[in-house]
C-alpha cells in the first residue's frame, strides 16, 4: 500500500486587516501585517498514518495427486474490533485465477466478509476491507478459482490491522477504521489545563494507489457527550479546528465510513482579563495581556481591559487570535472612560489570525477601556492584545 500525498502545513497567526478608532468623521488607517507565533500546534506532514502491517510471503501450490483444490491459509491475529485490510499481489506463477476469502474459522468454513479474486497473469495489488466485530484469530485463504496450473504460485500479503474502538487522544496522530459509518464512537480528550485545545485529523481515501486526504466532521462534547460544537477538519483550515477549553474531560464524536486519524494539541492559556469594568486589567504602552473565550462560557460574559493616554496621541492596538473556524469570532470595543467622548468605529469583529485597531487621528489623554466578548455560544478561542509604543 503505497502513502503518496505527504504536506506541510505550517501554522501561524498573521495579523491583517485595519479597523478605525477616531475622534470625529475620517477614513480608517491601514497597517502592516504582521506574522506573531503566538499558538503553533505541531506541523502535520502526513495526511494517511498506517497501522503496522503484518507481513507474510506464501507459496500457493500447484497440480498434486490429491482431489481437492490446493490451498494456503493465513491466521491474523486482531486484538480489537475495527477494520482488517489485505492487500495481496502474486510475485511468481500467476498461471490461474487465485481467490482470496477471510473467515472466522480454521477450517474457512464461516465466511467473514465476501471473496476477491487475483486474475490470471495479474502482478498488480489486490485490495480488500474486511469489518470485524470481536477480537480473535480470523484466516486469510488463497486457493485457485478454477483452473489449477503445474506450477505453483509465490504471493505477497499485507494486513493492516485499523482499531474501530474509541480512544483517547494523544499529540500523536492514531489511525481508526469504523468501517460501518453507521456507529458514533466518542474519544476521550483530557484538557490537563484551561487554555488552547487544537483537534487535528482528516479522512483518507483510496485513489489510484494512493491515498488522498479528505475532509472529516466531529463533534466536541462535553463530559457527558453533549454536543458544543460542529467541527469541521479541512484545507480550508489546516485540518485543524482550534478552541479555548476549561480544564476537564471531553469527547471528540465522529461517525465516517473511511479510514480517518486524529490528535489533539493543547497549551495552558491563561485569562488576564478583568470580569467587569471596574475591574479591568491595565495594559501599559508596549505591553501585552491574554485573554480566553471559552467554548462552555455564555456570550453575555465579557474579559475588560483598560489602557491610559497621559496626553494627546494616537493609540494603535493588536490582537492576535487562534479561534474556531474562519468567521468572526469575537467583538472588540474601545469604551472611553469619558461617557461624553466618542470614538467612531469603536467596535470591531474578530476573526481567526486578529486584527489591527488603529487610530487616524489622536485621541484625548485619558483612560480607555478595552471589552472583549464572543458573537456565538458555540464559538472559543485565545486572543493576545499588545498596546503598542
Amino acid at each position: 500500500m503505497k502513502k503518496s500525498l505527504k504536506k506541510v502545513l505550517s501554522m501561524v497567526l498573521t495579523l491583517a486587516m485595519a479597523a478605525g478608532v477616531v475622534s470625529g468623521a475620517g477614513n480608517v488607517n491601514s497597517a502592516k501585517a504582521e506574522t506573531v507565533a503566538m499558538v503553533t500546534p505541531a506541523v502535520v506532514t502526513d495526511f494517511a498514518s498506517l497501522p503496522t502491517p503484518a507481513q507474510a510471503t506464501v507459496t500457493l501450490q500447484g497440480k498434486n495427486a490429491q482431489t481437492q483444490i490446493p490451498n494456503v491459509i493465513v491466521p491474523i491475529r486482531v486484538e480489537k474490533r475495527g477494520v482488517i485490510e489485505i492487500g495481496a499481489t502474486v510475485t511468481t506463477g500467476a498461471a490461474a485465477s487465485i481467490e482470496m476469502g477471510f473467515f472466522s474459522d480454521q477450517n474457512c468454513t464461516k465466511s467473514a466478509g465476501s471473496s476477491t479474486t487475483i486474475a490470471s497473469g495479474s502482478t498488480q495489488v489486490i485490495d480488500k476491507t474486511f469489518t470485524v466485530e470481536t477480537a480473535a484469530t480470523y484466516y486469510v485463504r488463497f486457493k485457485w478459482s478454477s483452473t489449477v496450473p503445474a506450477g505453483a504460485a509465490t504471493i505477497k500479503m499485507l494486513a493492516y490491522a485499523y482499531s474501530g474502538t474509541e480512544m483517547t487522544l494523544t499529540s500523536t496522530f492514531q489511525p481508526v477504521f469504523n468501517g460501518d459509518g453507521v456507529n458514533t464512537l466518542y474519544h476521550k480528550l483530557n484538557v490537563k489545563k484551561t487554555g488552547f485545545v487544537a483537534i487535528c485529523g482528516n479522512e483518507y481515501r483510496e485513489s489510484g494507489t494512493s491515498l488522498m486526504a479528505s475532509s472529516l466532521s466531529f463533534k466536541i462534547c462535553n463530559a457527558k457527550k453533549k454536543a458544543l460544537h460542529n467541527g469541521y477538519l479541512s484545507s480550508l483550515n489546516n485540518y485543524t479546528e482550534k478552541y479555548a477549553l476549561k480544564k476537564g474531560t471531553y469527547y471528540v464524536a465522529v461517525t465516517s465510513s473511511q479510514r480517518y486519524q486524529l490528535k489533539a494539541e493543547s497549551r495552558a492559556w491563561k485569562d488576564q482579563g478583568g470580569k467587569s469594568k471596574k475591574k479591568a486589567k491595565t495594559i501599559k504602552r508596549g505591553k501585552s495581556a491574554n485573554g480566553t473565550v471559552l467554548l462552555t462560557e455564555g456570550t453575555k460574559k465579557a474579559d475588560w481591559y483598560k489602557i491610559k493616554l497621559p496626553k494627546k496621541s494616537k493609540m494603535k492596538i493588536k490582537i492576535a487570535t487562534a479561534c474556531t473556524g474562519t468567521a468572526s469570532v469575537m467583538k472588540v470595543q474601545i469604551i472611553p472612560a469619558n461617557r461624553h467622548y466618542t470614538l467612531i468605529n469603536s467596535s470591531s469583529l474578530v476573526a481567526d489570525k486578529g486584527k489591527t485597531l488603529a487610530s487616524r487621528n489622536k485621541l484625548k489623554a485619558g483612560t480607555y477601556y478595552i471589552k472583549v466578548t464572543k458573537l456565538t455560544k458555540s464559538t472559543s478561542g485565545v486572543y493576545r492584545i499588545k498596546f503598542m509604543k
